[in-house]
């Protein structure tokens, strides 16, 4: 992607100061962005702009100041084929990141990665190898059934093997490991944690299908009840600027984001959900991991 050259400048945004440094890190994303809006593009799979990445094209016509990455969501059938294709077609240093070609990734949902780059979570440092290059985040939605007891059937299934992930995959990073703990961790590690995966995605997505009238993140965060969004908000999408480009959000964005944040018109300078990241738009993070 070409970019201009007065967006790396430092500017201020609704009172919040962005410095030339993040305006590097954005150029990466939009760069990252614009290798998966052209591979979705070419085969006809349908994504949209996502939490606050969708409140930022609607309120800022970018990102918002304080933000740090770019969220898209893919309702699950379009997301599967987007990793195929991803994992066909995405070259060096581009790197389409999942559980099942990243060993100990364990996040329900995919991440298209600069290799070559540096975008390490701060929690994480130092704890796991797999690719931490500045990233672009891709969420499936799933149905959720209307029936609240089944609702809380598919909370807890997902709830369950996500504890297990983190027992056999996260613990390591943890900082309230105990002997006890770490004693059940070594037993779980003989657990194989993709088989595992595969639990916590089939639970995610065993209502697709059957005419539910919600998606949720439901492989993101299963308690998240703001983001269970009816699904007929992303029948339609359109398109906005985006800081010098362009962004496809849902037709619905209106009801999306105000179940998600209220009155989202009004701003409010919220930490990322990151809480510190490890950025380097020059040097790769296998640098950093040596």
């Amino acid at each position: 992607m070409e970019i201009p050259a007065q967006f790396y400048q430092e500017e201020e945004r609704c009172g919040y100061t962005v410095s030339a440094d993040m305006k590097k890190v954005w150029a990466v994303e939009l760069d990252l962005l614009q290798q998966f809006t052209d591979l979705c593009d070419r085969h006809g799979l349908r994504y949209f702009a996502g939490g606050g990445t969708m409140l930022g094209a609607v309120r800022h016509q970018g990102f918002i100041p304080w933000d740090d990455d770019i969220d898209m969501f893919m309702l699950r059938e379009d997301y599967e084929k987007f990793l195929v294709i991803a994992q066909q077609e995405l070259k060096h240093p581009y790197f389409c990141q999942t559980a099942y070609n990243d060993k100990k990734y364990s996040r329900g949902h995919a991440q298209l990665r600069h290799s070559g780059t540096t975008g390490i979570l701060l929690s994480e440092k130092g704890h796991y190898r797999f690719n931490q290059g500045i990233f672009l985040d891709v969420f499936p939605l799933d149905e959720v059934p209307d029936d609240p007891a089944l609702k809380a059937k598919q909370q807890k299934q997902v709830g369950l093997w996500v504890k297990l992930l983190a027992a056999t995959v996260r613990y390591p990073g943890s900082v309230k490991k105990n002997p006890v703990k770490t004693l059940i961790h070594y037993a779980l590690c003989w657990v194989p944690y993709r088989w595992v995966y595969r639990r916590m995605e089939q639970a995610c997505r065993q209502y697709n299908g059957t005419g539910c009238s919600r998606v949720a993140l439901i492989s993101f965060g299963h308690q998240l009840e703001n983001w269970v969004l009816p699904k007929h908000c992303f029948d339609e999408s359109q398109t906005v600027p985006f800081e010098f480009t362009r962004m496809v959000i849902p037709a619905g964005y209106d009801e999306i984001l105000t179940t998600a944040y209220g009155d989202y018109m009004v701003m409010r300078q919220d930490s990322t959900y990151h809480a510190g990241v490890l950025f380097d738009t020059e040097r790769s993070y296998a640098d950093y991991l040596k």
